[in-house]
């Protein structure tokens, strides 16, 4: 019995991962992108994603798997917010190193990298719908699918918190662990659609203040 239900799990862990793979492979394929720049950091994020999926539901090395993690929110951090992200995020290594060097838990450590990482990234979408830069569509795209990823993130972390004992609610931990596909597949379907163009609207500008439709924008 315990060999039947550890097959369907992982059976159930490669179903997953072939879908995140059709998700890059949306992105990736198409030549009808808003912009070269956002074509490049969006399609960089999925292949991050597809290794994090890898490491984390095929081999199982979580830190591994959240490591790349981290390199995707680097990613939607330069998307959405520009190179000049690049010089807040160093900042976020300090809590994390001090947390390794009192704890040595590698795990938790690179988990709290990865949220302040997120936390950042969403804060920079935020400002950058503000901005109106994409259309409307792209811009409802990016919204649900960084949304829905935060509360992917957050089943997980309540699912984890139940594993290490910190929760006690068994209910809620089950339920947050039926909701992390429910909220994560949808986010990357997202995520994956909205560098696309959908009216032959282009996005009107760009973090580098080139023209969007040059090779170099």
């Amino acid at each position: 019995m315990g060999f039947f239900a550890y097959t369907n799990i992982m059976t159930n862990d490669i179903i997953k991962f072939i879908a995140i793979i059709i998700c890059f492979g949306i992105a990736a394929t198409g030549r009808n992108w808003l912009n070269r720049r956002d074509y490049l950091l969006l399609t960089a994020a999925l292949v991050l994603t597809v290794a994090a999926d890898f490491f984390l539901v095929v081999i199982y090395s979580y830190p591994i798997g959240v490591a790349f993690f981290c390199a995707v929110q680097v990613m939607y951090n330069m998307r959405f917010g520009g190179t000049a992200r690049l010089k807040i995020l160093p900042f976020t290594l300090v809590i994390p190193a001090i947390f390794f060097a009192i704890t040595g838990d590698a795990l938790v450590t690179i988990a709290i990298l990865y949220a302040q990482l997120f936390l950042l990234s969403y804060a920079a979408m935020i400002q950058f719908l503000r901005k109106k830069t994409f259309p409307t569509t792209n811009n409802v795209l990016i919204l649900i699918g960084m949304t829905t990823f935060v509360l992917c993130d957050i089943c997980v972390a309540i699912w984890n918190l139940w594993r290490m004992g910190i929760i006690t609610n068994i209910d809620l931990a089950i339920h947050a662990h039926a909701a992390i596909w429910l909220f994560y597949t949808p986010a990357q379907i997202c995520l994956a659609l909205s560098g696309r163009k959908f009216t032959g609207a282009t996005s009107r500008k760009c973090h580098s203040g080139l023209d969007p439709e040059s090779p170099t924008g």
